[in-house]
């Protein structure tokens, strides 16, 4: 697992702990660190927006509601991700969506900085939307599993604890989501079906 360098000094663990004996400072510095990633989740799981924006404030309500079942031991992202993990398909259940996000013009406000000039962001932009297409093909719950994965960043690993899946099963979803996302593809891209 990757070991997590915090941005502002105080480890996650001690923000953690401060926060849960009371300390609004530490309580925001831990909301600042984390809503990049908490938002970018539920903007890939249900759209950006308002909705997400809500999503996210419900995932640091029952975070600061739930101190008391965390492990300052363990990272506090993949234990935050798995709370938004789940208001999220809450949400998505609760308002009939079949899973991620897919309306490309939707997603271009979902910050991407690694583009710098128009022409690799309108491709980029091109092939994203294909492979959103593509992703309609998978289950929601694989959807999530891929864009936690390869959108995220995120290591099977911590995928596993994001979802509460064991690695094993990740890795097994996700290479038949691959398969899936290959076959797919493959009248755009090239290749064989897999």
């Amino acid at each position: 697992m990757r070991k997590q360098i915090p941005p502002e000094g105080e480890s996650d663990a001690e923000l953690s702990h401060k926060a849960r004996n009371g300390d609004r400072r530490a309580w925001r510095k831990l909301i600042r660190r984390h809503t990049p990633k908490v938002y970018r989740l539920a903007a890939r799981m249900l759209g950006p927006g308002a909705e997400a924006e809500d999503a996210t404030q419900e995932a640091f309500v029952k975070m600061h509601r739930s101190f008391d079942s965390y492990d300052p031991t363990r990272p506090l992202g993949p234990w935050l991700g798995r709370i938004t993990y789940h208001v999220c398909l809450k949400r998505m259940t609760k308002a009939g969506k079949s899973g991620i996000a897919t309306d490309p013009a939707n997603m271009q406000h979902v910050e991407d900085t690694r583009f710098h000039s128009a022409e690799q962001v309108t491709a980029s932009r091109q092939a994203g939307a294909l492979v959103l297409q593509a992703m309609e093909r998978l289950s929601a719950q694989d959807r999530a599993l891929v864009t936690l994965r390869y959108q995220e960043g995120m290591t099977d690993v911590e995928v596993g604890e994001t979802v509460g899946m064991n690695r094993n099963t990740v890795r097994t979803r996700l290479h038949r989501a691959r398969k899936v996302l290959r076959k797919a593809l493959a009248p755009v891209f090239g290749g064989g079906s897999a």
